[in-house]
């Protein structure tokens, strides 16, 4: 099976499901991809969700390692915080520079399990949810490398980017100069547009923590901007 290439998603995501789905996978995978995506009409407000998180020892999925993995499952008006998951996985090394950000020591790993061992769960907690992430090409890309290196086989999704949705909202609120002179966005970090919704502070780089913190910037993002409505296939990248 040819591999998707760094950073490159499908053009029609029915027609990929449909095409894993003639491939010989592991149950997992295949229980994954067997459930039906989203239907074509349905709106933000009828969906569930759930919001992943990452950490890992570098910024290059090529190259690093996931090290732990946090999930929220919510909808449009709750957070099912009895049902979150978060997972901290043995990776092949762990730098000191990566320790100083997440603080998952030597320690903390000697015991963990491997990515291996608990990604058949991970994917059953993904299993006809549509998928939240804030920046896409940290979660959904390592997730893809993992899984290419582990099984040799595609693994992708549609996902909903809190973190592009408010890139588009800002562009659409600046002003005609602001465009013209290519003036930066503000910051898209998640700690700094959780506070434009008058969010929260939460601990940084806690894959549990930060998937909480993206549902609920979701949440927001979605009373603010009125997307109770919006069509989910609309806001897939």
């Amino acid at each position: 099976m040819e591999l998707f290439p760094y950073q490159t998603v499908p053009d029609n995501w029915d027609q990929f499901y449909a095409q894993q789905t003639n491939h010989e996978l592991p149950e997992s995978l295949q229980s994954f991809y067997y459930q039906p995506l989203v239907a074509a009409k349905q709106v933000m407000q009828d969906t569930d969700f759930v919001a992943i998180d990452i950490e890992t020892t570098g910024l290059n999925a090529l190259e690093d390692d996931i090290v732990s993995i946090g999930l929220v499952p919510f909808d449009a008006h709750r957070i099912y915080l009895a049902k979150a998951k978060h997972w901290i996985v043995r990776p092949r090394r762990l730098t000191s520079d990566s320790v100083v950000i997440h603080g998952i020591t030597h320690s903390d790993i000697a015991d963990a399990p491997s990515f291996r061992s608990v990604l058949p769960e991970i994917l059953s907690h993904l299993e006809g949810k549509q998928i939240v992430v804030h920046y896409r090409y940290m979660e959904r890309e390592f997730f893809r490398v993992a899984v290419a290196n582990l099984l040799q086989k595609n693994f992708l999704f549609p996902v909903i980017d809190t973190l592009e949705l408010e890139a588009k909202f800002l562009r659409k609120r600046r002003s005609p100069i602001s465009a013209w002179v290519k003036r930066p966005l503000p910051s898209l970090r998640l700690l700094n547009v959780r506070e434009r919704y008058n969010l929260p502070a939460y601990e940084n780089h806690n894959a549990l923590v930060d998937a909480l913190a993206t549902a609920e910037l979701l949440q927001a993002q979605m009373a603010k901007h009125k997307l109770a409505e919006k069509l989910v296939r609309k806001l897939w990248l």
